[in-house]
């Protein structure tokens, strides 16, 4: 059973910010970020329980793209999965929990 998807305002943004600056570094880069970015939200979609968890609350839990450096954080509420943020797995550790009191 695949799970419905539902990607936060916050992750919309993160994938903007990324789409941007993949864009000026090649023309046509940010398109594949973001077709790479559906194929893994469809893979987290298949099997979020695969995935393990990066909290304490054991309610979060993240998936690592392969291709671009991006942690795409998530948890499941029933039939549904959430996505957080897209973090860059780079940059800021402490901000890949940011959240809208989650």
């Amino acid at each position: 059973m695949a799970y419905k998807v539902v990607i936060t305002p916050l992750a919309h943004l993160d994938e903007f910010e990324a789409y941007e600056w993949y864009e000026l570094q090649r023309i046509g880069l940010g398109e594949e970020l973001l077709t790479e970015l559906e194929t893994c939200y469809q893979k987290i979609a298949g099997h979020p329980e695969y995935f393990s968890f990066i909290d304490e609350r054991k309610e979060l839990r993240d998936f690592l793209m392969p291709r671009f450096p991006f942690l795409i954080v998530f948890r499941m509420i029933n039939n549904t999965v959430e996505i957080i943020t897209v973090h860059h797995a780079k940059k800021h550790p402490s901000k890949k929990y940011r959240s809208q009191d989650f």
